[in-house]
């Protein structure tokens, strides 16, 4: 897969929230969400506040594909479930977002939803 440039990783690290809008799957259109997202080592991750029932999500996983924007970054994504790394998202969340807010991405409803993107060029 390909790999982001050192200008997209930055600004990943820095942006609060991007905007992730899922492929189209069977011609359909899916609604795109505000969606927090954390850079870690060269790696871009993402997770479902709502857990695994969230519209964005279920949708975005029937084509492991979408779109982000925000911070600079207009890119499509290819998907992949990736729970190798919970324990390092999960202090990432922290690090990065309130606490009071952040702690709800680790519970296990979220914690179950660990998506690392890699961009399509």
């Amino acid at each position: 897969m390909t790999e982001w440039n050192t200008a997209e990783l930055t600004r990943l690290h820095d942006v609060v929230e991007i905007l992730i809008t899922p492929a189209p799957s069977g011609g359909a259109e899916h609604p795109g969400r505000l969606v927090w997202v954390l850079e870690i080592d060269g790696r871009v991750f993402v997770r479902s506040w709502k857990g695994p029932n969230a519209v964005w999500y279920r949708d975005a996983l029937r084509t492991h594909r979408a779109h982000i924007a925000g911070g600079e970054i207009d890119v499509a994504v290819a998907l992949q479930d990736s729970h190798d790394v919970d324990e390092l998202v999960d202090a990432a969340f922290l690090a990065k977002y309130p606490p009071e807010y952040a702690v709800q991405m680790n519970l296990p409803l979220a914690r179950g939803t660990t998506l690392e993107l890699f961009p399509i060029r």
